[in-house]
C-alpha cells in the first residue's frame, strides 16, 4: 500500500480547513495565529489552495544526540562527586561499574529526569544537606557541536535530550504490565494524533467563543423581575431592533438624579431628626469652608503684595524718622540719637521725672534751677536747648508715623495662619461628615498655608497651589449647599410622602438602570441568537472519530505490524523465544494507538502473574528495544542492572545485543554484576569501551575512580602500579615510615596478588577459561598453552605464593612483613619483563 498516497488522498476528501490544518501540521510549527486563521477558515467554509504535500512517510530524525558529562552535582539525592563522570567521545560503549550504594541509581535517575521519561520519578535533595535546592552541569553534543545546560533538581526536562532513552526497573515493568503508546511513531502516524490534536484545540476556541456570547447577558435580578423593564428584557428576540429596546438601553443624567434622589428620601426613617443632622453637619462644612478661605484670604497673592507693601512702608517712613532724628543728633554730643536705645532712655527719663523728681512739671523741665533726670547736673542754656528738641522731635509727625507704620506691620504678620492640628482637622471632618480623603486634602491645605506663613515671616518668596485650594472651597461651598437642600427636601418629607409609590417608581428605575448597563450584551445576545445555530455546525466538525479510524486502519500496517516484527526479532537475539508472549494492539483514540504485551492464548492474567523474574525481566528489555530501536533515532541509550535477574544464558545475549547496539549509538551501562563488567570487556574491542568505576565516600556516593583492577589489561594493570601507586607508596615510606607506609604497602600486595591471577588467566593460559564465563575459548588459543615452560610455572609459584599470604591472618610469633616499596617496584618490573617476553613468544 502506498501510504503516502494513500493519506494524501484521504485529506484532500475533506473540508478545506481540516485539509489546510494537515498541510500546515507537516510543513511548519503550528502556533496561536494558525489556529486563528483555520477557525476563521471553519467559519467561512473556505476550500483548500491545492498545494503539494512534502514526503512524511520516509522522514528521519537524522540528528546525533550524544551524552559527554555530568558535572557539578550539588545536593541531589546522596550523589557528592568531587569528579565528573564523562563519556569518551570515541568510545561508544560505556560501562560505569560500581557496588550497591555507589551512586549508579541516582545518575540513572538524573539522565531519566533531564531527558523527560514519563515515568521519571521526582529527584530528592539529600537529606543530610540542609541546601533546599539540587543542580548539575550537563554536557551532551548535537551533531558533534557541544553544548551545556545547568539543571536544577526537578527542573522541567532538557528538551534537546529528549530522544535518550533509559532503561530501568520501572521502565522494563510498565512494557510488561500496562498499555503504552510506542515511543517513536512516524512523522505521518504523528500526523493523526496531532490532527486530533488540534481538532480539539479548534473545537474548544469555538466553543469558547461561543460560550463569551452565551456569557454576555446577565441573568436579570430577581428584585427586578416584577417590573415593566424584566419583561422586555427577559423576552429578547434575535428580530428585535435598537429603536424597539430604547426604554431599556438609555440612561441619562436626568434619571440618575431622580433615582438617588428617591432612592435616599426612601432610607431616611425619621426625615425631622435627618434634616437636623445634616443641617448641623453643614454648619461644620461652613465652620471649615471659613476658616480656610480666612485664612487663605491672608497668605494668598493680594494679601503678599499687601504685607509687602506695609514692610515697604514701615521701612521707607522709619527711614525719614531717622534722617529727622539725625538732624537733632547734630546738636548732641554724644552718637546714637534717635535710636531705639536712645529712645527707650528717653521714655525712662520722662517716667522719672513725672514720677518723682518733678511731678507737677512738663518735661523736660527747663526752669532755672531745673537739673538733667539722669545725672542730676545743672542744665545750661545750650543742654536745655537740646531737651526741648529732643522732646519735638520724639513728638513729631514723622516718628509717629514710623512707629504707627512698624505697629501695623506688625500686627498683620502676628496674625498670620497657622497650621491646625491634625486631631482637631479629624475632629472636625468627623463633625461634617468628611471622609478620610477630605482629611488629607485639609491636612494638605493647611501645610501649604503654615508654609506661606513661615516664608512671609522671613520675607522669602512662596509659590502656593491656589486653584487647587479654591476648588477644594467651592466643592465644600457646593456640598453645603447640596445639604441644605437635602434638608429642606427632608423637612418636606416630613409633611406628607406615599412611600409605597416612590418604591415602586425607584424599582422601575433600578430596573431600567441595570437595563442600559446590559445595552452591549443586550445587542450581542441578539447576535449571538443568530449565531448559535452556526457554531453547531462549526464545532461539528471537529469530531476526530474519523481521524481515529483513518489512523488505526493505517497504524494496523504502519505502525503495530512493524513493532510486532522488532519485538519478535528481540526476543530471537535475546534467546526468549520459548516465552510465549506477544505484543497486541490494544486500541485506537483520539488519532493514538496503545499496546500491551498479553500471555500467547490465555486471557485474565497479565504477563507478570506468570513469568518468573528472570523472564520478565527479558521481556520488558526486548519490549524496550522494539520501541525505541523504531524511530530511526541513533541516540543514546542507558541501562541500570539490565542483566539483574537474568540467568548465564540471557546474560550473554543480553551482552552481545548492547555491543550491536553500541555499534551505531552511544550505549551507557550502570552495573555491579562482575560478571557483565567482564564479558562486556571481553567481546567488545578495547578501543570501544570505556570503563569507569564509582564508589561512595565519606563525602559522598557516585565519585568517580580509577576502572576496577579486574577490568584493566594485564600490562596496563601493571604499569598504573608502577607509575601511580608504588611511587605514592615510595612517598609515604620515605617521608612517614613504615606505620603510615602499611595499609599501601598491604593494598599493592594484594592487587599484585590480583593481577598475578588475571594473568594465569588472560595471558598464561590463553583466556581459554575466564571464572565469569561460562564458555570455554579454545579457537586459536589452545596451542599457545604448549609454549608454557617450567620456568613460568615457577615464577607463577612463586608470585602466588609470597603475595598470597599477605591475604591470610599471620603467626604472632612469626609475622611477615610488608616488603618495602622498592622491592615491590622490582617484582612489578620482573613481571612487566616477563609478560612481554610470553607474550612474544606465545603469538
Amino acid at each position: 500500500m502506498d501510504i503516502q498516497k494513500n493519506i494524501i488522498d484521504w485529506l484532500k476528501s475533506l473540508k478545506g480547513w481540516q485539509t489546510e490544518l494537515a498541510y500546515r501540521i507537516l510543513t511548519k510549527k503550528i502556533d496561536e495565529t494558525d489556529i486563528t486563521e483555520i477557525v476563521e477558515m471553519v467559519k467561512s467554509n473556505a476550500s483548500f489552495e491545492n498545494k503539494d504535500f512534502p514526503n512524511f512517510v520516509n522522514s528521519t530524525n537524522k540528528k546525533q544526540i550524544r551524552l559527554l558529562s555530568i558535572e557539578s552535582i550539588e545536593n541531589i539525592e546522596s550523589l557528592a562527586p568531587r569528579n565528573p563522570l564523562k563519556f569518551e567521545k570515541d568510545k561508544n560503549l560505556t560501562v560505569i561499574y560500581g557496588s550497591n550504594g555507589s551512586g549508579k541509581s541516582g545518575y540513572t535517575k538524573i539522565i531519566k529526569k533531564i531527558s523527560g521519561k514519563p515515568r521519571a520519578v521526582d529527584l530528592k535533595p539529600n537529606v543530610f544537606n540542609p541546601t533546599p535546592n539540587g543542580k548539575c552541569l550537563v554536557k551532551y553534543s548535537i551533531d558533534g557541536t557541544e553544548q551545556e545546560e545547568e539543571w536544577g533538581i526537578n527542573n522541567s526536562q532538557i528538551s534537546n535530550l529528549k530522544t535518550v532513552d533509559v532503561f530501568d526497573t520501572t521502565t522494563g515493568n510498565s512494557y510488561v504490565d500496562d498499555e503504552n503508546t510506542v515511543t517513536y511513531t512516524p512523522t505521518f502516524v504523528k500526523l493523526f494524533t496531532a490532527l486530533s490534536h488540534y481538532y480539539s484545540k479548534i473545537q474548544q476556541k469555538l466553543e469558547q467563543e461561543r460560550l463569551m456570547l452565551t456569557k454576555t447577558l446577565t441573568n436579570l435580578p430577581n428584585e427586578y423581575a416584577t417590573t415593566d423593564s424584566a419583561k422586555l428584557y427577559n423576552s429578547l428576540r434575535k428580530e428585535q431592533t435598537e429603536q424597539q429596546l430604547a426604554g431599556i438601553l438609555s440612561w441619562d443624567n436626568e434619571k440618575e438624579t431622580a433615582r438617588l434622589e428617591i432612592e435616599k428620601r426612601l432610607k431616611e426613617k425619621d426625615p425631622a431628626k435627618s434634616a437636623l443632622e445634616i443641617r448641623k453637619q453643614k454648619q461644620e462644612i461652613d465652620k471649615i469652608t471659613k476658616e480656610i478661605s480666612d485664612a487663605f484670604s491672608q497668605i494668598n497673592t493680594e494679601a503678599i503684595k499687601e504685607i509687602k507693601a506695609l514692610k515697604i512702608d514701615a521701612i521707607d517712613k522709619r527711614k525719614i524718622s531717622k534722617d529727622s532724628a539725625q538732624v537733632i543728633a547734630n546738636k548732641s554730643e554724644l552718637d546714637g540719637v534717635g535710636s531705639q536705645v536712645w529712645k527707650s532712655l528717653w521714655e525712662a527719663a520722662r517716667t522719672f521725672s513725672f514720677q518723682e523728681a518733678y511731678k507737677i512739671k512738663s518735661y523736660p523741665n527747663v526752669e532755672n534751677e531745673a537739673r538733667c533726670v539722669l545725672c542730676h547736673q545743672p542744665l545750661d542754656s545750650d543742654a536745655k536747648e537740646r531737651m526741648l528738641s529732643f522732646e519735638t522731635f520724639i513728638k513729631s509727625k514723622l516718628e509717629n508715623e514710623a512707629t504707627l507704620a512698624e505697629k501695623k506691620y506688625s500686627e498683620i504678620i502676628n496674625k498670620l495662619p497657622v497650621k491646625i492640628n491634625q486631631e482637631i482637622l479629624s475632629t472636625k471632618c468627623t463633625a461634617a461628615n468628611l471622609n478620610q480623603d477630605w482629611l488629607d486634602c485639609l491636612v494638605n491645605i493647611w501645610q501649604q498655608i503654615e508654609t506661606a506663613s513661615n516664608s512671609i515671616k522671613q520675607d522669602i518668596d512662596v509659590a502656593i497651589d491656589g486653584k487647587f485650594i479654591l476648588d477644594k472651597i467651592a466643592i465644600l461651598k457646593s456640598n453645603s449647599t447640596a445639604y441644605e437642600k437635602t434638608a429642606i427636601q427632608f423637612e418636606a418629607d416630613t409633611k406628607q410622602f406615599d412611600r409605597a409609590k416612590a418604591a415602586k417608581e425607584l424599582l422601575e428605575l433600578n430596573a431600567k438602570k441595570w437595563c442600559s448597563g446590559q445595552k452591549e450584551n443586550i445587542l450581542k445576545e441578539i447576535s449571538r441568537l443568530k449565531k448559535v445555530a452556526d457554531f453547531d455546525s462549526w464545532i461539528s466538525q471537529c469530531n476526530s472519530r474519523s481521524i481515529t479510524s483513518k489512523a488505526s486502519q493505517i497504524s494496523e500496517t504502519a505502525i503495530t505490524e512493524e513493532y510486532v516484527k522488532r519485538f519478535n526479532a528481540e526476543l530471537s537475539a535475546l534467546n526468549a523465544k520459548k516465552i510465549k508472549v506477544e505484543l497486541v494492539k490494544q486500541r485506537a483514540t483520539k488519532g493514538t494507538v496503545t499496546h500491551s504485551l498479553k500471555l500467547e492464548g490465555i486471557n485474565g492474567y497479565r504477563p507478570s502473574d506468570i513469568l518468573s523474574e528472570g523472564e520478565h525481566r527479558i521481556i520488558a528489555l526486548a519490549a524496550f528495544l522494539a520501541d525505541v530501536t523504531g524511530g530511526n533515532n541513533n541516540n543514546s541509550f542507558v541501562f541500570d542492572d539490565p542483566i539483574s535477574s537474568l540467568d548465564q544464558q540471557f546474560e550473554e545475549k543480553t551482552v552481545e545485543r548492547l555491543i550491536e547496539l553500541s555499534k551505531t549509538r552511544q550505549v551507557i551501562v550502570f552495573t555491579h554484576r562482575l560478571s557483565l563488567l567482564g564479558q562486556l570487556n571481553e567481546k567488545c574491542d578495547s578501543n570501544a569501551i570505556q570503563i569507569i568505576g564509582i564508589r561512595n565516600e565519606h563525602w559522598g556516593a557516585g565519585e568517580i575512580g580509577d576502572t576496577p583492577l579486574f577490568a584493566k589489561k594485564t600490562n596496563s594493570a601493571l604499569k598504573n602500579i608502577k607509575n601511580e601507586k608504588i611511587a605514592k607508596a615510595k612517598k609515604t615510606f620515605n617521608e612517614l615510615g613504615s606505620e603510615a607506609y602499611y595499609p599501601y604497602g598491604k593494598a599493592l600486595c594484594s592487587d599484585i596478588r590480583i593481577l598475578v591471577e588475571r594473568i594465569v588467566e588472560l595471558d598464561f593460559l590463553a583466556d581459554v577459561v575466564q571464572r565469569y564465563r561460562r564458555a570455554v575459548n579454545t579457537m586459536g588459543k589452545v596451542q599457545k598453552l604448549a609454549k608454557i615452560k617450567k620456568e613460568d610455572c615457577d615464577m607463577v609459584d612463586d608470585f602466588m605464593t609470597r603475595y598470597s599470604c599477605y591475604e591470610h591472618s599471620q603467626p604472632a610469633e612469626t609475622p611477615i612483613e610488608i616488603p618495602e616499596p622498592v622491592e615491590i617496584e622490582k617484582d612489578v618490573d620482573k613481571l612487566l619483563g616477563w609478560l612481554t617476553e610470553f607474550n612474544q613468544r606465545t603469538n
